[in-house]
C-alpha cells in the first residue's frame, strides 16, 4: 500500500453498523462541489422530452451514434423511442477527474460505419464543457451525412455548443456535477477520495459529501467505495 494511506478495520461487518474502515491521507479541507444524484425516473422524463422535441422537429434519423460512455444508454432509450435499428458508438475520453470544469477530450474510438447520405442523430448525457459534443460532431461531419443533429439530456449554458435537441438547460452559474446511474459507483468512489484529507470513518465521509457536495450517500455504498479504494493501493 502507498505511503500516506492506512487502512483500519478491514474486515466483514453487518450493513445495519456503523462501517469502521477508515483512512488516512494528507490534504486539505475538500472543496464544495455542486452535486446532483441523477435518478432512473429523471432519465426516463428527460428521455421522453428530448425524443418529443425531435418528433416535433420532424427529423428522422437513421442513424444514432451514442458517445461512450455517458450518452450509450441515452441513445439506446431514444432509439427504443423513434424505433432506429442503427446504433453506433464514437468514444470520446475527457482527461478530467469527477466534479471538476477542466480536462481536454479526445477521439479515442472513431465511427466504425459509413453514414454517408443517412440522417444521423449524436447522443450524450450532459453539454457541460462542449468539447466531446463538438469533438465528435465534427467527426461524424467528415463522413458527410445528409443530416446531421445532437441531443443531450441535459445541456449546461457555458458549453462551447448548444444542442439541437436538449430536456434540462442548466444556467452556468448554477454548473453540477451530475451523478447519472451509470456513472454511479465511479463518481462516488472519486468524491469519497476527494474527501480523505483526515482520518474518516463511513459514517463521517456521509456527512462530509452532505455538506460539501450536497449529496446524501447510503453507508453502504461509501462503505464499498472504500474497500475499492484500498485494493487500488
Amino acid at each position: 500500500m502507498e505511503s500516506g494511506w492506512i487502512i483500519k478495520g478491514l474486515v466483514p461487518a453487518p450493513l445495519n453498523l456503523i462501517y469502521t474502515v477508515c483512512f488516512c491521507k494528507d490534504g486539505a479541507t475538500m472543496e464544495t462541489i455542486k452535486c446532483q444524484i441523477v435518478k432512473w425516473e429523471d432519465i426516463e422524463k428527460w428521455v421522453d422530452d428530448v425524443v418529443e422535441k425531435i418528433r416535433k422537429a420532424n427529423y428522422r434519423p437513421d442513424v444514432v451514434i451514442g458517445l461512450t460512455r455517458g450518452g450509450w444508454i441515452p441513445a439506446r432509450l431514444i432509439c427504443d423511442e423513434l424505433q432506429v435499428k442503427s446504433l453506433y458508438a464514437v468514444k470520446t475520453e475527457h482527461w478530467g477527474l469527477t466534479a471538476t470544469k477542466d480536462g481536454q477530450a479526445k477521439i479515442a474510438q472513431t465511427l466504425p460505419v459509413d453514414v454517408r447520405d443517412k440522417n444521423v442523430l449524436i447522443v450524450d448525457d450532459i453539454t457541460d464543457t462542449g468539447q466531446s459534443l463538438s469533438l465528435a460532431k465534427d467527426h461524424v461531419a467528415s463522413f458527410k451525412p445528409s443530416a446531421l443533429k445532437t441531443a443531450t439530456l441535459l445541456h449546461i449554458t457555458h458549453s462551447t455548443i448548444v444542442p439541437d435537441f436538449y430536456s434540462v438547460e442548466v444556467p452556468k452559474e448554477e454548473w453540477t456535477w451530475f451523478i447519472f446511474p451509470w456513472n454511479f459507483n465511479e463518481d462516488i468512489q472519486s468524491l469519497v477520495s476527494k474527501a480523505l484529507n483526515d482520518v474518516r470513518a463511513a459514517e463521517e465521509i456521509k456527512e462530509v459529501l452532505k455538506k460539501h457536495c450536497q449529496i446524501t450517500v447510503d453507508e453502504k455504498v461509501i462503505y464499498n467505495a472504500l474497500l475499492t479504494l484500498a485494493r487500488k493501493q
